[in-house]
């Protein structure tokens, strides 16, 4: 890259040239923002048009209801016209009501907020629809579908948690292959979705190495639970000394509120992302965008970092800042994974949770 020096400048004409050349390009610049402006403009007053028709929208999500209250809430006072129904349930549940509701031609969810290999099964099945939402320009690459059906509204790292009063620091697994010693031998729990985890473990060490590092962490005698949140909490309460894999967001809730816990990554990190997809037959389609741009908007963001979760908007940082893991190796989301999924779930049911 070449920059000018005022030493290159030996002429009044030279200067007023220069002046000239940066002025154009401020005003261009200005211009071309003017203009993106206005464009974002008519299309929001386009869909809040639109909205006002529809007066509601029905959000599906797998983060936790007071999350979820909290947004619509926020959205609500924004959009005072267009009442939020709320459905909760965890990605397990969430896929087949989707699928059986297509089925049965009965199309209820407009937003669906799951993690990303939810949206690319309904991607690969044509259920959800393409949306390039006005703020994708604040968001890097690494969070965006390359296709255009989504942005992610936060991603995930998924991390190992224990018990400060029962595990000294010194003694916590500090790799994979630490989960494999004795001494955890009916002291962990897990939870019984975390299928993307397991498939990003066989993407890091392959097929053979990782079934073979399944197999015996299979022998742990580990408790399963529905729910990292639930997992995280018996942690916290003393009930199981360790569990991986969890989410480091519900980890600082707890250690804000006091809770003796505390979480290390185990590297590579596996990690996901959190999507708003839209329905392809959304019955309030107006709404529907309305709702994702205010989750990718500026004021959803912080909104959403104030879970202690992590926000993928540049210029939106997380509460905190550890969290994100800067500097260590991070395996990114992958939708390739979505061409075996269904092997990975199974195996994960039959190798590691012996069903």
């Amino acid at each position: 890259m070449r920059f000018f020096h005022l030493p290159d400048l030996k002429s009044p004409h030279t200067v007023f040239l220069l002046i000239l050349v940066l002025s154009l390009c401020i005003v261009g610049t200005s211009a071309e923002r003017a203009l993106a402006s206005q464009g974002e403009d008519e299309l929001t007053a386009k869909l809040v048009e639109g909205a006002k028709k529809e007066g509601q929208l029905q959000w599906y999500f797998s983060m936790t209801v007071p999350e979820a209250d909290t947004l619509a809430k926020k959205f609500q006072e924004k959009y005072p016209f267009i009442k939020v129904g709320l459905y909760r349930a965890n990605s397990e549940r969430l896929l087949p009501r989707i699928v059986a509701e297509d089925q049965a031609k009965k199309y209820v969810f407009d937003v669906l907020s799951a993690p990303a290999m939810t949206g690319e099964f309904l991607k690969r099945k044509n259920l959800i629809a393409k949306y390039l939402s006005p703020q994708g320009k604040y968001y890097p690459q690494t969070f965006k579908d390359p296709e255009g059906y989504w942005i992610a509204s936060f991603f995930l790292v998924n991390i190992l948690t224990y018990n400060t009063r029962l595990v000294p620091r010194k003694d916590v697994p500090k790799t994979y292959e630490d989960l494999l010693d004795p001494k955890w031998k009916g002291k962990m729990v897990m939870d019984t979705g975390a299928f993307d985890w397991f498939a990003g473990i066989f993407k890091i060490m392959g097929e053979e190495k990782g079934m073979q590092f399944m197999k015996r962490l299979s022998e742990q005698n580990i408790q399963f639970r529905s729910g990292r949140t639930l997992v995280t909490q018996m942690v916290a309460a003393g009930e199981r000394s360790i569990a991986t894999p969890v989410y480091n967001q519900r980890v600082e809730w707890l250690k804000a509120d006091g809770a003796p816990i505390d979480w290390v990554p185990l590297e590579p990190i596996v990690s996901e992302v959190n999507p708003p997809v839209i329905s392809a037959h959304a019955p309030h389609g107006n709404a529907a965008r309305l709702f994702v741009d205010f989750l990718l908007s500026k004021e959803g963001q912080e909104t959403i970092a104030s879970f202690y979760r992590l926000p993928t908007r540049e210029d939106v940082e997380a509460r905190v800042p550890r969290a994100k893991c800067k500097g260590l190796k991070i395996l990114p989301f992958d939708s390739s994974i979505g061409d075996n999924y269904g092997k990975y779930i199974k195996l994960y049911r039959e190798v590691l949770m012996k069903k």
